[in-house]
């Protein structure tokens, strides 16, 4: 049986024997002006990515020219990340051979329907696993660093795991920008070939059903943000301290007890403007969700029956001024006091909580 072809994109890193200690100790200040480097270059490399992505949907194929550039500054990229890594202790070069090599090996035609949208949906599979694999090259890289300082070297097998995931992400990257309409192997080896066909249709089948789920979740998300609960109740109870119906918001229960209009002087330090006065609401938030939550002043607004908005003057969350958190298992009593006119009667009341997903309940004052 013949061999199956070598994968179009390659990258390879020369294992070494031994590392500079310093070096390595200080590496994320020597990469300094490799970052800086890099986002100064970043908006041009996007600018470059479209104008390959139109030259391919008019004329099939990415002018050599275009995709050397592409090549190129990929290759720059690859030996910074590795050089961040500690896969070297030589300095990135912007040119000529090194230590660290990458590779795309140009296609003469690239298809325009499977262009961005068809190759983001079939790579989904292989970004989630990159994503991991990324994370846990990050956690070699600081076991990595420990034993460089210590030996002055870096243990073979983490180095080829390190330098297997660079290689597969660089295949991905390569497959989603069009460098290639190969698609990548789920393989860290250098020498795996494309994936099979079984591989490439189970892919795009699981790429369209996890975009079809994050879609539904984003929208459901949508909707939730957009979700607000509206009570209705007659201000003259609420100032009898006859409290408003429960509120159930992500697991806190929020409960507006009653109103003080107007708020005496000698129960608070605040004093109103001439021709105005304080008014005080009084809620219960009951938090019976996993987490702490914060009550923040900007979580409550007012309205009056003209129309006008009001910010809180001041919020007391269990004795404390906002910000506050309310712990979990815990119940805390807040005061909301608002600075209003003489003569106009408040009409809403809102409370958006934060811990929410924005969600808000609505007291409307009859």
């Amino acid at each position: 049986m013949a061999e199956a072809a070598p994968y179009p994109v390659t990258f390879d890193a020369a294992y070494p024997e031994r590392l500079i200690r310093w070096k390595t100790l200080l590496r994320i200040f020597l990469a300094i002006p490799v970052l800086v480097f890099w986002v100064a270059v970043s908006g041009a490399a996007q600018a470059v990515v479209l104008a390959s992505w139109l030259a391919i949907l008019v004329r099939g194929r990415m002018p050599r020219w275009l995709f050397d550039f592409q090549v190129a500054l990929y290759r720059w990229a690859n030996r910074a990340v590795s050089y961040l890594l500690l896969l070297t202790d030589r300095y990135p070069p912007f040119e000529g051979d090194w230590v660290i090599s990458y590779d795309v090996r140009y296609p003469e035609r690239l298809a325009r329907w499977k262009l961005l949208f068809w190759k983001v949906i079939t790579a989904i599979p292989h970004l989630v696993i990159v994503a991991i694999l990324l994370v846990t090259a990050l956690i070699v890289t600081v076991i990595a660093w420990f034993f460089i300082l210590i030996a002055g070297r870096y243990p073979r097998g983490l180095y080829d795991y390190v330098t297997g995931v660079m290689r597969w992400s660089a295949r991905v990257n390569a497959y989603v920008l069009s460098l290639t309409d190969e698609y990548p192997p789920f393989n860290l080896s250098a020498d795996a070939g494309p994936a099979g066909s079984d591989a490439y249709l189970i892919s795009s089948i699981l790429g369209f059903l996890l975009a079809g789920g994050a879609i539904a979740g984003s929208v459901v998300a949508v909707l939730m943000v957009g979700m607000e609960l509206e009570v209705e109740l007659s201000y003259q109870r609420l100032q009898a301290e006859t409290p408003a119906p429960t509120a159930e918001m992500g697991g806190v229960r929020v409960t507006l007890l009653s109103a003080t209009d107007p708020l005496l002087e000698d129960e608070t330090l605040l004093e109103p403007d001439p021709g105005r006065r304080l008014v005080m609401f009084r809620f219960t938030i009951a938090n019976d969700s996993w987490r702490d939550v914060k009550v923040r002043e900007s979580d409550f607004k007012l309205r009056d029956q003209e129309g006008e908005k009001y910010e809180p003057e001041l919020v007391i969350v269990a004795g404390h001024a906002a910000p506050q958190k309310v712990e979990q298992d815990q119940t805390a009593t807040v005061k909301v006091v608002f600075e209003l006119a003489e003569g106009v009667a408040p009409t809403e009341l809102k409370f958006t909580p934060s811990f929410a997903f924005r969600k808000a309940v609505k007291y409307v004052f009859r």
